[in-house]
């Protein structure tokens, strides 16, 4: 026994086409939730870029800033070295070599 469509009741197609149809709304439903989540998501990461690049602003503002310090300081411990520690070592030579001296009238 063959069965044709003419045989098949007309609410089975009605049934078959609106589950087809339902399952397709349902794909396009989730696609546009997707797209909505992913417009969201992409408006929070520009912010937050935004306020990454403040922020690497700011770093180097202070990089250069302790950039300015060290070199401040590196000259400063060059002059230092230069008034002081210099004039210092002149001296502790020239007792070294008075005290060699001595030690070798001694002998």
């Amino acid at each position: 026994m063959i069965i044709t469509m003419s045989e098949i009741p007309a609410i089975f197609w009605m049934i078959i086409v609106s589950a087809i149809t339902i399952m397709f709304s349902l794909v396009l439903y989730y696609l546009a939730m997707l797209i909505r989540e992913s417009k969201d998501a992409v408006k929070d990461s520009r912010e937050i870029i935004k306020n990454a690049n403040k922020i690497m602003e700011q770093a180097t503002l202070i990089v250069d800033d302790v950039q300015d310090m060290v070199s401040t300081v590196k000259g400063t411990v060059g002059k230092i070295n230069e008034a002081i520690l210099i004039p210092i070592k002149k001296i502790g030579s020239t007792i070294s070599i008075v005290g060699d001296f001595f030690s070798g009238l001694k002998k």
